[in-house]
């Protein structure tokens, strides 16, 4: 896989996958409710793949020329992944903390020292934790609980159907 990660817009439709596109490391922008022609231009404005199950919108953009469009079939998360790794060559999915973004606003998470974050999470997550990052957009706190874990098994089933 490349070093550089490929940046996505991904429509209305598809607020899940812009989250796990997130977690995965990859600049997803998402927004709810946005013109077509809009989000076609946000596109080609900062070189972005637009991921959508629109097929209109789709059509349009690739009418453009130098947009690249992802459409999407089905609702499994997996396979929508999958489609847009094949369409794009990534061939192998790892979740990085040092790369993840946050799921709610797209921005870097970053590690933060444990004393910096006592008063903002609660006393027995405090207690048990000892990695936390903290979102550099929204200031979201993150530690290693069981959605960590159903994170990494959603990234095992993601490779394994990708091979």
């Amino acid at each position: 896989m490349s070093t550089h990660k490929p940046s996505f817009i991904v429509d209305a439709m598809l607020g899940n996958l812009a989250r796990k596109l997130r977690i995965l490391g990859y600049d997803s922008k998402y927004e709810s409710s946005i013109e077509d022609s809009e989000l076609i231009k946000f596109a080609e404005n900062q070189r972005r793949i637009i991921v959508t199950k629109d097929e209109n919108l789709s059509k349009s953009a690739e009418k453009i020329g130098g947009i690249m469009t992802v459409l999407i079939r089905g609702n499994d998360e997996i396979e929508q992944i999958i489609q847009i790794a094949k369409k794009i060559g990534l061939s192998n999915f790892v979740l990085d903390t040092n790369s993840s973004r946050c799921g709610d606003c797209n921005e870097k998470i970053e590690a933060i020292d444990k004393i910096r974050i006592m008063e903002k999470v609660p006393l027995r997550i405090y207690e048990r934790q000892e990695k936390f990052w903290r979102c550099k957009g929204c200031k979201k706190i993150y530690w290693e609980g069981t959605h960590l874990v159903k994170i990494q098994e959603f990234v095992e089933k993601l490779n394994q159907r990708l091979k």
